[in-house]
């Protein structure tokens, strides 16, 4: 729902909007580390217009290499030029799996 700018003091130069959010029963997807996926999330958006095996081999607090990043896409048939935003859920999801248990 939009919230006009008059109803608010002072009143913003922009419109608003209300959200409602919906808690699932259960997490819309499975991964074997919900936190380590969203680490590998926050790191292919920090920084803007790097491919996503740069952005994830950057972040030296996950401890992997570009080549770790490349043979997790090969396996996901992704191009190594992939974005992170062209991901979804389900993929980052897939790819920490993928990434945690490289050397198992």
């Amino acid at each position: 729902a939009v919230v006009p700018p008059e109803c608010f003091m002072p009143r913003p130069k922009v419109s608003s909007s209300v959200i409602r959010l919906t808690l699932h029963e259960k997490p819309e997807v499975e991964v074997e580390d919900p936190g380590f996926m969203f680490k590998i999330i926050r790191a292919s958006f920090n920084q803007r217009r790097k491919t996503l095996a740069n952005g994830l081999a950057n972040d030296g607090s996950l401890g992997l290499t570009r080549d770790n990043v490349y043979e997790a896409l090969g396996k996901m048939e992704k191009p190594e030029t992939v974005r992170g935003e062209t991901f979804t859920l389900a993929e980052f999801a897939k790819l920490a799996d993928l990434l945690r248990n490289l050397d198992k």
